[in-house]
């Protein structure tokens, strides 16, 4: 299985990304947004952003690593290709996400920009794990 599969969905985009653990699953939805707007291949990891969020639920805790990632994108114009994640915490406590993700500044020519994503949408917002691997799935508004 491939680690991002693209769903149909009427008025936005839908991926689904998976992973070995569920650090790698959030990592392939940072990649999977990411390559929908860019050619990511063509980003070069030379400057990075630390992420630290926190949330009730692995599902808002996806929501907010996400967002995060695409709130840095419009502040200082930085596109990302490489990511790095730990996560901690219980249904009970909370989750805390603290990660990095790599890349460089926006060139709209080099980076081939595509469609822009304006935001992560709760609705059909998921994540699931079981003994061999993670999946989470995410609707983004464009």
């Amino acid at each position: 299985m491939t680690p991002i599969e693209w769903l149909d969905h009427t008025a936005d985009i839908g991926f689904r990304a998976t992973g070995p653990s569920l650090e790698n699953a959030f990592c392939e939805a940072a990649r999977a947004i990411f390559s929908f707007m860019f050619a990511i291949d063509s980003i070069v990891a030379s400057t990075s952003h630390d992420v630290d969020v926190r949330a009730s639920s692995l599902e808002g805790l996806l929501a907010d690593w996400l967002s995060d990632l695409l709130a840095q994108k419009d502040l200082s114009g930085s596109v990302f290709s490489r990511f790095e994640l730990t996560i901690a915490g219980s249904d009970a406590e909370g989750y805390q996400a603290k990660g990095r993700a790599w890349g460089e500044r926006l060139d709209r020519v080099k980076h081939q920009a595509g469609t822009e994503i304006k935001g992560i949408s709760y609705l059909g917002l998921s994540v699931d794990c079981d003994q061999s691997q993670c999946m989470t799935q995410v609707i983004v508004d464009v």
